[in-house]
């Protein structure tokens, strides 16, 4: 099929995932799956990859896709709801949604249903000049597909290939517009929560090396802080870099850590933490972290992820 957007490859995604989660009602010798599951499952894709993962879905010149706009909507009203920034996965997301504002939520699933029936679910079935025999979709009625039962057994069969496959051309599409590094695995990563970031307990004892007599220094306002206090901050979002890297980790407060959220760092906080970078090396004695600190100088990475993330 053609991807000239995130549409059908998020459509057949939602449809994978309904199928092999059995979300589907039977009847007879077929499977019935609502618009409506769909409409929530690509409203998660569209969610994580925005929110989290600050992927673009089209070029900076063109109008965002309706069900991303949507999508971006129900972020815009969870942050109002909660007034933080820090993105969380959809599944939170949406909790937070439903116990406080559910008439706005199911609104949006409504529109993005509408969306499905007029933009999408045909067109999918569209290969050059054939129609392929898929699902069966009833245009008039426009709430669901049904799939034949046997054809239901051998997608399930097949599901780990066909979402690989679907993952790799989102990925590669997203790549035209996109500069973020990891893109593959980031695509690969919305349909669950399963993606936890690692302790940072092992950076925290190094980190702390560099500071005298117990005086421990904000990395961000330069002021003393307590140990009690200390928490480890991400300069360039891990939500874009997705890794932890000691170059790339700072000693900060707990309510500084919070308020930065994923904003991205302006090119003083970057030129600040190659200059402490500089002098961290002389410090830690963790010999892979020291041997990845040099190397990222060597390669000037920090510039490089920051012009990407700006771009």
């Amino acid at each position: 099929m053609s991807t000239d957007n995130t549409y059908k490859l998020a459509w057949g995604r939602a449809i994978i995932e309904s199928n092999y989660k059995e979300d589907f009602e039977e009847i007879n010798d077929t499977i019935k799956i609502n618009f409506d599951s769909i409409a929530i499952k690509m409203l998660k894709y569209y969610w994580n990859q925005g929110f989290f993962f600050k992927l673009k879905q089209a070029p900076y010149n063109n109008k965002l896709p309706v069900i991303q706009r949507i999508a971006d909507s129900l972020v815009d009203e969870y942050k109002r709801i909660t007034n933080s920034s820090i993105p969380v996965w959809f599944d939170k997301g949406e909790e937070t949604l439903l116990k406080h504002n559910k008439t706005f939520y199911y609104k949006q699933i409504k529109e993005v249903v509408k969306t499905l029936h007029f933009d999408v679910s045909y067109r999918f079935l569209k290969v050059k000049d054939e129609v392929l025999d898929i699902y069966n979709y009833d245009k008039k009625i426009g709430s669901f597909i049904t799939i034949k039962k046997e054809d239901s057994i051998l997608l399930k069969n097949y599901t780990f290939v066909i979402s690989q496959l679907l993952n790799y051309k989102w990925a590669q599409l997203l790549e035209k517009f996109n500069f973020a590094p990891r893109i593959v695995s980031k695509v690969k990563g919305i349909s669950d929560n399963n993606i936890k970031r690692n302790s940072l307990n092992k950076y925290k004892e190094e980190l702390l090396k560099e500071f005298k007599d117990n005086k421990i220094i904000d990395f961000y306002t330069d002021k003393e802080i307590s140990l009690s206090d200390v928490s480890i901050d991400h300069v360039i979002p891990w939500s874009y870099i997705y890794s932890d890297d000691i170059w790339n980790l700072v000693i900060t407060s707990k309510s500084n850590n919070s308020s930065k959220s994923n904003n991205i760092p302006t090119e003083e906080i970057i030129n600040k933490l190659k200059k402490r970078n500089l002098d961290l090396v002389n410090f830690i004695s963790d010999d892979k972290m020291k041997n990845d600190l040099i190397l990222s100088m060597e390669k000037d990475i920090l510039k490089s992820l920051y012009y990407e993330c700006k771009m």
